[in-house]
């Protein structure tokens, strides 16, 4: 299935999620300088669990093989839900952030990013643990979101013109079944005049 993300194409995304966090890391030490009330907003991104995306794609896998689905249908289902487990994980770490001593000042669950304060210890903890995939200077908040929604818009785009292409060729089979008059019955005027003979 190509459109769907094999396991060793989680392990790559995930690893990015690595390397971003590592930059993250940076940033936070640089923002957070020798402020330990962590004034200073930065920009987390979630991702859900592993466990839980191998999990979803095995199922989806699944369904693949008892050709219950196409691969289209599967790559789907899979974006789906993936924004499903994103938006649960980015809730829960919502919820969960003000024992911490976290404060959540913007979200958006779906894209999994969040504008966050708090002691930079705290911060630091939720990515050690897995809880955030990645920290980013609070001002990029909002380029991040816009980049998502483009995105968003992108796929939609996509999808809509491979529906159109399917449409297509569901409907161009019929095309050659329509036979217009050859006007046949016209052939019939054209020989009469020659017989008319004055003798």
């Amino acid at each position: 299935m190509s459109n769907l993300s094999t396991r060793r194409g989680l392990l790559a995304l995930s690893g990015t999620g690595v390397a971003a966090a590592l930059a993250g890391c940076s940033q936070l030490d640089s923002m957070g300088g020798s402020n330990d009330e962590g004034e200073n907003a930065v920009t987390l991104t979630v991702t859900p669990e592993r466990e839980a995306l191998t999990d979803l794609e095995e199922e989806i896998r699944a369904d693949i093989d008892d050709g219950n689905l196409s691969d289209q249908e599967a790559a789907r289902e899979f974006e789906a839900g993936r924004l499903e487990l994103r938006k649960e994980a980015t809730t829960s770490f919502e919820e969960s952030a003000g024992e911490n001593g976290i404060s959540v000042e913007e979200s958006e669950p779906k894209y999994g990013l969040l504008r966050v304060t708090g002691p930079d210890e705290a911060i630091m903890d939720a990515l050690q643990n897995g809880a955030v995939g990645g920290i980013y200077p609070g001002e990029q908040y909002e380029l991040l979101v816009q980049r998502q929604r483009r995105q968003e818009q992108q796929q939609a785009m996509l999808e809509e013109q491979q529906q159109a292409q399917e449409g297509n060729e569901t409907n161009g089979s019929d095309s050659g079944n329509v036979t217009s008059g050859s006007g046949s019955s016209n052939e019939t005027n054209g020989p009469a005049s020659g017989n008319e003979t004055d003798g």
